[in-house]
């Protein structure tokens, strides 16, 4: 295993062995729900909001990261004693994991399964963990977003290419800074066999160097797919 798998292996066996204490959640300052913002994050609601990342993500079983967060969505607040478990936590940290994996393996210029592949000790245990909680393998998706170009300024237009989605299904196109918040740009609708090939244009408001990534999700929210970052770099056009 060379340097980079063992730091990312070690990186994922410290979130699935972490087991956080569960504190009641106080009442939030900022009320019962907040509308979230462009390149919000949950580390950052959570500290002008006086409760913890653990706590939103208990609240909002439908949210796994930062990057889950759509702009304009209202986001429940914790309020009251916490009703969280150490399994739902761990839920959570497994799907995040796979995220994160996906992430990872885009950075890579691999895929998550050549990853896992060239770390049999760690796919074993995500795999065993999976059974265990009864959640989805981390490879269990086969949904993939491409773009077309990767890197330009702001205002470049760019062709999004999705497959392996449900069929015939309603979709949003959002995009927003790696780990954080996305704003809607678009909506359209995926094909008979899942394909979906869509044109939208990098907004003014995506900063200079700024890695950018594609969301292609269920207009509720119960599923998301995410591209590799798009390098924003020079002058809009």
């Amino acid at each position: 295993m060379d340097t980079r798998h063992l730091i990312i292996a070690t990186t994922i066996m410290l979130l699935i062995g972490a087991t956080p204490g569960w504190a009641q959640a106080q009442p939030s300052p900022c009320g019962e729900k907040i509308t979230i913002a462009r390149a919000d994050t949950l580390s950052g609601i959570a500290q002008r909001c006086d409760t913890t990342e653990a706590a939103l993500l208990r609240a909002n079983p439908g949210i796994e990261g930062s990057d889950d967060l759509q702009a304009g969505a209202q986001l429940t607040l914790p309020s009251g004693p916490s009703t969280g478990t150490t399994v739902d936590r761990l839920k959570s940290l497994a799907r995040e994991t796979g995220d994160a994996l996906t992430g990872m393996a885009q950075e890579l210029g691999s895929s998550v399964e050549d990853l896992l592949n060239k770390n049999p000790d760690l796919q074993q245990r995500l795999r065993q963990l999976g059974d265990r909680l009864n959640i989805p393998g981390v490879d269990a998706s086969k949904a993939q977003v491409s773009l077309s170009p990767q890197s330009g300024p702001s205002g470049t237009s760019l062709t999004v290419s999705a497959t392996g989605l449900p069929a015939d299904a309603a979709v949003v196109i959002g995009g927003g800074a790696s780990r954080a918040a996305y704003e809607v740009l678009d909506r359209a609708r995926t094909s008979a066999n899942g394909t979906l090939q869509a044109t939208v244009r990098i907004p003014d408001w995506a900063g200079d160097r700024e890695r950018f990534v594609l969301t292609v999700a269920a207009p509720d929210g119960s599923w998301r797919v995410r591209s590799a970052p798009f390098q924003v770099t020079g002058t809009k056009l």
